[in-house]
């Protein structure tokens, strides 16, 4: 979803966007990969007062280029989130990415609020973080280093206005998903870098057969995600954001042998070929 496109490069140069091209997947979609877990854990009526560790791996053809380790604490008004993502195999030897993520969100008025959202990580030997803090409708942020606006379109303050960060997006839309199955919705995201509205939409009901050891086999509920970009994302680019389809990026919620729904898979197409994170399934 956010990454570029390179297809007029010639073959050889094509082959190494197609690498920095996943890296960047992994530290982008860290937040995605969180956002499944969230999915998982967010049944308010069942989880009350515990802590579990997940575990999820970014594939590209037949390697392993990405693992994240996320740890949640939830009780029906509080969820904790925290987590490490990253590069494994030959793409950390190439295009090495570590980072983790912090996420708090309450509930209140039967919808779920953020309080706390930060996010840091090294990328080639370059350090970032953004550090969120949320009040009254109001974001208050820091960025290390600062937004370079030669670099990205601007943020205009009066859109970060009733933002959510993405996490608290995500535990909403859960409610939607366990009480009607479906996940049509729309909203106001700010990740401390980017302005955008996060679009979801229901893709329907199907089966899903394994494809590797241990993955998942059965009825899965498919949602589709698009965003449309409001500030902070690069001048310079190849992304064609009206041009992505929701079925560019799928999510896949089925139900485990314990009886909960959570997302099983995820998959991103692009023109190097398809990135698919998996839930594995044996250590949770």
């Amino acid at each position: 979803m956010f990454l570029q496109y390179h297809q007029h490069l010639p073959l050889k140069e094509n082959k190494i966007f197609s690498l920095i091209e996943i890296s960047k997947f992994i530290k982008f979609n860290n937040l995605f990969i969180k956002f499944l877990v969230v999915f998982f854990v967010f049944n308010v009526n069942k989880a009350f007062g515990y802590k579990e560790n997940y575990y999820y791996e970014v594939q590209f053809g037949n390697f392993v280029v990405g693992k994240s380790h996320v740890f949640i604490q939830a009780d029906s008004s509080h969820i904790i989130l925290n987590s490490k993502s990253k590069t494994a195999g030959f793409l950390d030897a190439l295009y090495k990415y570590e980072g983790d993520l912090y996420a708090s969100s309450v509930r209140g008025n039967n919808q779920w609020f953020p309080k706390i959202f930060s996010a840091s990580g090294i990328f080639n030997n370059k350090e970032r973080s953004s550090k969120l803090d949320f009040e009254n409708n109001l974001v208050k942020y820091k960025n290390y280093p600062v937004l370079d606006f030669k670099k990205v379109h601007p943020l205009n303050q009066s859109t970060l206005i009733g933002v959510i960060d993405p996490i608290t997006a995500f535990i909403n839309i859960i409610e939607k998903i366990n009480a009607y199955q479906k996940c049509d919705e729309t909203f106001k995201i700010f990740d401390g870098r980017r302005r955008y509205d996060l679009k979801i939409k229901s893709l329907g009901i199907t089966l899903l057969e394994n494809d590797r050891p241990k993955s998942f086999n059965g009825k899965v509920i498919v949602c589709g995600l698009k965003v449309k970009p409001l500030g902070g994302h690069r001048l310079e680019t190849k992304w064609r954001p009206n041009e992505d389809k929701f079925t560019d990026f799928k999510i896949f919620f089925g139900e485990t042998s314990l009886g909960r729904t959570l997302p099983v898979r995820m998959e991103l197409e692009r023109w190097f070929g398809t990135i698919i994170i998996r839930l594995i399934r044996d250590k949770l």
